[in-house]
């Protein structure tokens, strides 16, 4: 599953929106990132996302490098706490 996510970088802080595409076949699902921050060539933010009524934050953090971010998510479900590798490429503006 392809996400899009678009980062917006002042300072140390970190704005954006991450969209992921609808279900089965309905409208992308866009959400604004939380707590967005960067530190040197790190960055971390949260993103909250309602499924069936149920409020799930995922918390991402990564390292910057040239067009690649490369790091991990945080979640947790049914009191368990996940952890998983992401990664991220940048694409060129057409």
């Amino acid at each position: 599953q392809k996400l899009t996510l678009k980062l917006k970088v002042e300072g140390e802080k970190l704005t954006g929106a991450l969209t992921s595409p609808g279900r089965q076949g309905g409208d992308p699902v866009k959400t604004e990132i939380s707590e967005g921050k960067v530190t040197g060539d790190e960055i971390s933010f949260s993103v909250t996302r309602e499924v069936n009524a149920n409020k799930m934050t995922t918390k991402y953090s990564g390292k910057v490098s040239a067009d690649t971010i490369k790091g991990k998510t945080e979640s947790e479900r049914n009191g368990q706490a996940q952890s998983r590798d992401w990664e991220a490429k940048r694409e060129v503006a057409k």
